[in-house]
């Protein structure tokens, strides 16, 4: 799917990834293809912040961000993310706001 047809509450998740880390925010764009709707998106978005926080310090090595990104920092940006993420599960899809380009 398209990010645009994400709902506005379901691509906030990629405003607030954008805010921890500009390789996350693109990741999580990226992943939005792969997926045929919001529910996959996001259950997929979920499970990758989950891998990011259990593995944050090589994360970060990965992508050359070790050195210049707090780990604490970060792994509270990833934490604030899958709260959003399962507040958006957890709210009708009606109830999420109508798609920007639907």
């Amino acid at each position: 799917m398209d990010t645009d047809c994400l709902t506005p509450m379901a691509y906030e998740t990629i405003n607030l990834a954008s805010a921890v880390l500009d390789v996350l925010r693109s990741e999580i764009g990226a992943a939005a293809s792969e997926c045929n709707t919001e529910e996959e998106f996001l259950k997929g978005v979920k499970k990758h912040l989950q891998d990011i926080l259990s593995a944050s310090r090589d994360y970060l090595d990965f992508w050359n961000y070790l050195d210049t990104v707090d780990l604490s920092w970060f792994k509270k940006g990833i934490s604030a993310i899958i709260a959003h993420v399962e507040k958006t599960l957890s709210t009708p899809y009606q109830d999420r706001g109508e798609p920007e380009f639907n």
